[in-house]
């Protein structure tokens, strides 16, 4: 990722943004579905676009900086879809391999397995914290402190509290 480029080089269309948006809730949707089922995976999907959304609308509307919205958007959905398509599947093959490769009679247990995938595949979600903190900055001009803590707890929203929210389902 080159740190001097930031989310104005992406064109305002509304076509790129609803393309962005449906891309990270897919991708949402298809990390979520190795734990949850298919109701609450898909609700998990809609409402962290829609925590996503309302944290860069709060951003733009706080710094003053209402016209780098769309682009923001686009780029913090874009980036969030890569890192959550790759830990989906960085993931599903790490569960696989550990579940298959397991020659014994017993074999681990699945929530061993579940655990290790997601301790080997914490450096994702820091670096997912690391990329929304460098859109934030580019974007609405925050001092790096400011954009780590808008990063920080929205990451942790979207990937952890956004499905317990859903848990009903």
């Amino acid at each position: 990722m080159n740190w001097k480029l930031g989310p104005e080089v992406l064109p305002k269309s509304p076509v790129l943004l609803a393309g962005s948006l449906c891309a990270f809730a897919v991708a949402m949707f298809l990390r979520q579905m190795m734990d949850y089922s298919v109701a609450r995976s898909a609700a998990s999907s809609i409402g962290a676009v829609a925590v996503l959304s309302a944290a860069a609308f709060i951003g733009a509307s706080v710094s003053g900086y209402r016209e780098r919205l769309t682009q923001t958007l686009c780029a913090l959905a874009l980036t969030g879809a890569v890192v959550v398509f790759v830990t989906a599947l960085l993931r599903f093959l790490l569960v696989v391999s550990l579940v298959f490769a397991d020659t014994s009679e017993q074999g681990l247990p699945y929530v061993n397995v579940m655990e290790l995938a997601n301790f080997l595949l914490f450096p994702l979600f820091v670096w997912n914290v690391f990329v929304f903190a460098a859109l934030f900055r580019r974007s609405f001009r925050p001092s790096v402190p400011v954009s780590f803590a808008i990063a920080i707890p929205l990451v942790m929203i979207v990937d952890f509290f956004v499905p317990i929210a859903f848990r009903s389902l």
